[in-house]
Parts: C-alpha cells; sequence; structure tokens
C-alpha cells in the first residue's frame, strides 16, 4: 500500500475499509472509527493517548506496511482487533490479548468500578475469586481497584491460565494467586469468600451456530455451554452457596441465557442490574438466594 500523505488520510482509508468490509463489532470497540483508531496506533507503535496532533504528520512506510498487515487480518480472517494487536483493555489496565482466553469485554468491569455497590455495604471485601477468569481481566482489575484484598483466578484451561499469569507479572499485583481447575471446586472446601466474579461459558446452542466469524478466533471452551447456556452455571450456583460468607455475593453474568436461568430456578428473583458500561444479562445474588434457587430447582426436579 502507498503511503498516504497524512496519518488523518491512513486513519479515514482504514475505517472506511473495515466500514466497506461490514466487519463484526463486539470486542471491546463499537465501531469502525475506533477500530481504526487502534490498529493505526499500533502500527506506528504509538501509545492509546496519543492525540489529535499527529494528524497532520506523515506516517513512515514501516507502519504502512504494518496497518496493511493488520487491515488484511481484520478484514480477510475477521480476527478481533484485540489478537490482532496483541492487547485490549478493560477499565484503566491494558492486558496482554491473544487466542489462548476470550478478548477483555466483561460488563462486570462496571461492578468492580462501583465498589461492588450499591450491593456491598462493608469495608473492601477480605476475598474476591474471579472463576472461569481466562486471561485474568476481571480479577486483575479487582486485585487493582481493591489492594487489600485477597484475589484468586480460578480456570480449567491450562493455557488460559499461561496468559493470565502473563498479565499478573505485566501488573506487578501480590494480592494475586492462580489456581487449576473446574469451576470453584479447587476452593470449595476453604474458608469462605466474600466477592465471587462469575462469567462462565453461557452461549447456547442457539447462538454458537450463528456467531459472526469473529467469535470463532475465541476459545470455544471459553463459549459453548450447551443447548440453553447454563451447563457450567448449575453446579457454579452449587458450589457458590457452599462457599460464599454470610453477607457474600456472586455477581454472575449470563448474557443472553439471562432468561433461560429464570426459567430453570423459578423460585429465585433474579436481580438484573443495569450497568454504566452497558451489557446485559449480569445479576447479582446473595447466598441465601443462592441456596433457595438451588433447593426450589431440586424440589421441582423430584416432585415432576
Amino acid at each position: 500500500m502507498a503511503i498516504l500523505s497524512t496519518f488523518s488520510e491512513l486513519l479515514g482509508r482504514t475505517q472506511w475499509r473495515l466500514e466497506q468490509a461490514d466487519v463484526w463489532f463486539g470486542h471491546g470497540y463499537d465501531c469502525a472509527h475506533d477500530e481504526a483508531v487502534a490498529l493505526v496506533l499500533a502500527a506506528a507503535n504509538l501509545p492509546v493517548t496519543t492525540g489529535r496532533e499527529i494528524l497532520d504528520q506523515k506516517p513512515d512506510k514501516v507502519a504502512a506496511d504494518r496497518l496493511e498487515q493488520f487491515v488484511r487480518r481484520r478484514i480477510e480472517n475477521r480476527e478481533p482487533v484485540a489478537y490482532i494487536i496483541g492487547r485490549a483493555w478493560l477499565g484503566p489496565l491494558q492486558f496482554i490479548a491473544d487466542a489462548r482466553a476470550l478478548v477483555p469485554r466483561s460488563p462486570l468491569m462496571s461492578v468492580i468500578e462501583s465498589g461492588f455497590g450499591p450491593w456491598w455495604q462493608r469495608d473492601d471485601p477480605s476475598s474476591i475469586v474471579d472463576v472461569c477468569c481466562g486471561g485474568g481481566s476481571l480479577g486483575l482489575l479487582a486485585a487493582w481497584a481493591f489492594p487489600e484484598s485477597q484475589v484468586m483466578l480460578l480456570d480449567i484451561d491450562g493455557e488460559a491460565l499461561s496468559l493470565a499469569r502473563e498479565n499478573l507479572a505485566l501488573h506487578a499485583l501480590n494480592n494475586v494467586t492462580i489456581n487449576q481447575g473446574d469451576l470453584l471446586q479447587p476452593i470449595v472446601d476453604s474458608e469462605t469468600v466474600d466477592i465471587i466474579l462469575a462469567n462462565p461459558p453461557y452461549v447456547d446452542a442457539t447462538d454458537m451456530a450463528t456467531l459472526p466469524a469473529e467469535y470463532l478466533h475465541e476459545p470455544r471452551l471459553a463459549l459453548a455451554a450447551g443447548a440453553d447456556g447454563l451447563d457450567l452455571v448449575h453446579r457454579l450456583l452449587a458450589q457458590a452457596a457452599q462457599l460464599l460468607s454470610p453477607g457474600g455475593l456472586l455477581f454472575l453474568e449470563v448474557g443472553n441465557s439471562w432468561e433461560a436461568l429464570e426459567a430453570a430456578y423459578p423460585h429465585c428473583t433474579f436481580t438484573w442490574l443495569e450497568l454504566q458500561a452497558g451489557g446485559h444479562g449480569v445479576c447479582v445474588l446473595t447466598r441465601s438466594e443462592i441456596n433457595g434457587a438451588v433447593h426450589g430447582k431440586q424440589w421441582l426436579e423430584e416432585t415432576v
């Protein structure tokens, strides 16, 4: 690709190409303009804090050639931008991003930034667990926001945990431990936990069959969750009921499977959150609410 005269023209051309290609936006960027900005800055090795002062400057050939490679990967391969540039942001923190784990984008970010309020009204939680942590973005954000809390990252996928360890090293947080296992099983018999952050696989079979190509670059293990999207959620709720402290809270993200969750637990009144950063299908549950939901479901199954 020939070198365009200014960064402004390079940015405009990149945005136009993304729009014409009808790529899917769902991995941290809302529109072609935002993706174009991320790709151009990364290609030129410029920080995300770079401002409009560069628009009239000329990019060098190295940056232009690298951008062409990035745009081809985005358009032809439908790779998420985060995987192309190797990084993503959640709240104020940057994370290493690659195909070992989902691109960081969970709306649970807003729950952490709110200090778990208004639902958590006490001092900072003593313990926080990020279950199905993937690359660790939620748990590491919580550890950064609550430096006096002990945070544990849990995942069954060793590849995802290797990325989480790299992200932990990136931020040099000293209040984080990492453990491999099936959901909460590694700690279910240990001391109680104040806060559980859960973004488990929750995509149902119908949605999995119609996912845009961009999502197919992410680990299927972190997305697919059976016919109704709740394969893991049932076990997670039973474990959380055992593990939460008396005033503890589970913040659970189930996305489009929220209706299936309500149908599966008719004795539970779910509190669905309206979050500042957007997103849907996120609820908060107390230990007693989880116990009621689990026992109510068991009673229904026994009487049917």
